[in-house]
């Protein structure tokens, strides 16, 4: 289904819009009254409704006379499903315990509402997991084989070669998806996000735990083969167990004014426009909205949100398990762990994005930004997302939460906001234009 580049911006209205009213929704069908009648949510941009799975018709008249669903029953759709919430939640905790019991290795587990069931994804099938399918078949979960994806034609063309680097001469602003080195190990990563402590002066750059830990990271420019001799600092801090991914660097060579932190994101696919400007963090809480993600190796790419609990089991030597991932199906390789995931947060805007996790798993899995600073904050690590000082971008207000300096936050929104789309990015129109463009065909992957 072909999109022009004029629908982009009614797209993200709508899809902003639904996200919007499925927030309002969502917690009533948890409720007792629907929760075994009603089999999900997720978000139709095209049609411009939410589809609502349906077990029980009956429901259906008890919901849309709620005064709180009244205003919105139009972007309501009502779809035949097998399946209920309390049914899924139920063979999901079923599931789950056979992932403590079993061990399975390489799988991704998560609740797709689209397809109104649980699913086992097999990354890869040189593992023998049968023990474990076998085990789960009386929660009926849907089996999907993973299928090599290319990286989109739109996004081939982010690649950029090299930018040479001067250490000696030049301050180098490291935005989330750079690449950082291990100058130990030599392994690339990407950087998610700049955070600062409780002296807003300390900077760190959040990134993926598995990372390793020991030795020196040095930032990495997309392209590079070799070092480019600017020192960020050490990992002082990851993990890597069984629920978490996520690791810190310290920026330890800040006096030698190199390297710059940002809040920013790397756009390289369009010259005048290089940077997308985080103005918020929040977790993901719709299936099927579309979510991009910036990396070293693959650079910008997107895609949609299939799950919202994943799991990814065995994913290392160690065999860890990784709990309450957004699955998506963006392309992704190595050197992209630890690189930003977001959503463009405005339709006025597309230099705009709201900050979701960093990406932590090939094909693909992210670590939600909630469960990232709720790992620090239980580890005794007081961290906040860097979003610049109280001023004002040439496009942005750079900081909306800096208290009664901004207290009209709602007209300064409206007043920096709003652009002209005669003056934005290409890229991100081809880029959104694939993720609202192209239909993904997974139900072909699909066994029974």
């Amino acid at each position: 289904m072909a999109v022009d580049d004029i629908e982009i911006p009614m797209l993200l209205k709508n899809e902003r819009n639904l996200i919007w009213i499925d927030e309002i929704l969502r917690p009533i069908l948890e409720q007792d009254d629907f929760i075994s009648s009603i089999g999900g949510t997720y978000i139709n941009i095209f049609k411009n409704y939410i589809v609502v799975n349906t077990v029980n018709n009956s429901k259906v008249n008890d919901l849309l006379s709620l005064p709180q669903i009244i205003p919105y029953k139009d972007f309501l759709y009502f779809n035949k499903a097998y399946n209920s919430l309390s049914q899924m939640q139920h063979d999901f905790s079923g599931i789950k315990f056979l992932v403590y019991q079993l061990r399975p290795k390489r799988l991704f587990i998560y609740t797709d509402m689209e397809i109104n069931n649980n699913v086992i994804y097999i990354i890869d099938r040189n593992f023998n997991n049968s023990e474990f399918i076998d085990a789960t078949r009386p929660f009926n979960p849907t089996i999907i084989f993973h299928k090599f994806q290319k990286n989109p034609s739109v996004s081939q063309n982010l690649a950029q070669s090299r930018r040479d680097v001067d250490s000696h001469n030049l301050e180098v602003k490291v935005l989330g998806g750079d690449g950082i080195l291990n100058e130990y190990y030599g392994f690339p990563c990407s950087v998610g996000f700049w955070v600062t402590s409780i002296d807003p002066n300390d900077f760190y750059i959040v990134t993926a735990g598995h990372c390793d830990a020991f030795g020196v990271y040095s930032y990495y420019p997309w392209g590079s083969k070799s070092s480019s001799g600017l020192l960020i600092g050490p990992m002082n801090f990851n993990l890597t167990n069984n629920i978490y991914d996520v690791g810190i660097i310290s920026f330890e060579y800040q006096y030698e004014k190199n390297v710059v932190p940002t809040f920013s994101i790397r756009n390289d696919g369009e010259y005048q426009y290089k940077e997308l400007i985080i103005t918020n963090g929040a977790p993901v809480s719709s299936h099927n909205v579309h979510i991009c993600k910036s990396d070293y190796t693959t650079h910008l790419t997107c895609g949609r949100v299939f799950g919202l609990n994943g799991i990814a089991t065995g994913y290392t030597e160690e065999e860890d398990d990784l709990y309450d991932l957004i699955i998506t199906d963006f392309y992704s390789a190595k050197g992209d762990s630890g690189g930003p995931a977001f959503s463009f947060g405005s339709p006025q805007n597309l230099y705009s994005v709201v900050l979701h996790g960093i990406f932590v798993i090939l094909n693909s899995a992210i670590q939600p930004i909630d469960k990232i600073f709720k790992a620090l904050y239980e580890h005794e690590r007081y961290y906040k997302l860097y979003l610049g000082r109280c001023g004002v971008h040439k496009n942005f207000i750079l900081n909306l939460n800096c208290g009664p300096i901004l207290q009209d936050r709602a007209n300064l929104r409206k007043k920096f906001f709003t652009q002209s789309f005669s003056c934005l990015s290409e890229k991100n129109f081809l880029l959104i234009g694939y993720v609202f463009g192209v239909k993904f065909h997974k139900i072909n992957d699909i066994t029974y």
